[in-house]
């Protein structure tokens, strides 16, 4: 058995500020007041040095990192977030693979997934292929055509399970048929309202088959208005206002705005709001000029802009995304934590494993440090084992 003492618990409804916490076999065992926890004499300890002990990081949207996919090389992107604490993620597919690439990445992706840091990876986020064909890398989406089944068919069922979120725009012809054919392959699978410049109205026609969350909140298209300078109510309002839609957030101050974030939160609250960090290739690497899926990048002081200085991408790590949205929404560090740990686990279904530090759970902890708005990490533990 192992112990962690002298430790501030982050929890999911508060914090316990002389914590302890066991754990074996890679399950959390007890937890709670340091007088309520029993340590055996032999077990290993953790002094946290009155730092906090917190779960590990959920992100269930991330493309890749270190000039790598998730797509060509998992474990080696998988080892990159890890150590950035980051326990649990959901590799992302992109509507510039093509139907081939998305299953022999699904393939090595779930062969990854059994040894190592490939055990964060936790099924696939489908960002396509049928989103409006717009957004990032738009010269290279392959699937801008009409939607056909002898297209879907060899991908939904080559990927079932793993496919835990698809990415869709209400507004494309056959949309609907494509959803069914999912929810009968899948019918745990969820939906997400991805680029799209469909009505509110469009978005409640398609929620019965499972639209849950929408991508990134406020930088996935929005409704024009009916007339010259009016608004319209489109993915952005509908998720706002409808009280069950979840919305993930990069939360950089690039792709949606401080204020923005605060309207966000203000809305939907730590339950029904998501960190998200939307990593791509050029994530963790050093400034200077990437070539991302043919289009010239260049990465400085953590924006990744196109030569012409359009938003090319996100390099965010979730824990900067965590401190951000404390300071964006004027938050406690520990609420903000909870958008990148039990909230998107409970949203993708996967809260009885993950998420919170609970008896029974997977030993999946951080030990990190917060100091006026910052956040240091001094240990990551996988499974019970330190890994960083």
């Amino acid at each position: 058995m192992k112990a962690i003492i002298n430790t501030k618990l982050i929890l999911e409804d508060g914090i316990i500020f002389d914590g302890a916490l066991t754990y074996e076999n890679g399950k959390i065992l007890q937890l709670g007041s340091a007088d309520q926890v029993t340590i055996p004499a032999d077990a290993e300890i953790i002094d946290a040095k009155g730092l906090y002990t917190a779960p590990g990081l959920v992100d269930i949207h991330n493309h890749g990192s270190k000039e790598y996919l998730f797509s060509d090389e998992p474990l080696k992107c998988a080892e990159h977030f890890l150590r950035h604490g980051q326990t649990t993620v959901l590799p992302t597919f992109y509507m510039t693979l093509s139907r081939e690439a998305m299953i022999e990445g699904a393939a090595r992706v779930r062969e990854a997934s059994g040894s190592g840091a490939g055990k964060i990876l936790a099924g696939l986020y489908m960002e396509g292929p049928y989103m409006a064909p717009f957004g990032s890398n738009q010269r290279d989406i392959l699937w801008n055509g009409d939607i056909c089944e002898e297209d879907y068919i060899p991908l939904v069922t080559a990927l079932k399970d793993d496919a835990r979120i698809w990415a869709i725009c209400p507004t494309r012809a056959g949309i609907e048929k494509f959803m069914a054919y999912v929810k009968e392959q899948n019918p745990n699978a969820i939906f997400a309202l991805g680029h799209s410049l469909a009505s509110a109205a469009q978005c409640r026609k398609v929620s019965h088959y499972g639209v849950k969350v929408q991508t990134h909140h406020n930088d996935s298209g929005k409704r024009s208005g009916l007339a010259q300078n009016t608004g319209g109510a489109g993915c952005d309002e509908y998720t706002l206002y409808n009280p069950d839609m979840y919305a993930e957030l990069i939360c950089d101050g690039m792709h949606i705005c401080p204020e923005m974030v605060k309207m966000a939160y203000l809305c939907k609250g730590d339950e029904h709001l998501v960190l998200i960090t939307d990593s791509m290739e050029a994530t963790g690497g050093e400034d200077g000029e990437y070539s991302i899926a043919g289009m010239k990048v260049i990465v400085k002081d953590g924006k990744a802009l196109t030569t012409d200085g359009a938003l090319a991408g996100s390099t965010l790590s979730l824990l900067d995304g965590v401190k951000n949205l404390a300071k964006f929404a004027k938050i406690p560090f520990a609420t903000a934590l909870r958008c990148a740990t039990y909230t998107p686990a409970r949203m993708v279904g996967i809260d009885d494993k993950v998420g919170s530090l609970t008896a029974g759970k997977q030993a999946d902890i951080l030990i990190a440090d917060e100091q006026n708005g910052d956040i240091t990490l001094t240990a990551v533990l996988k499974g019970g084992r330190v890994v960083a």
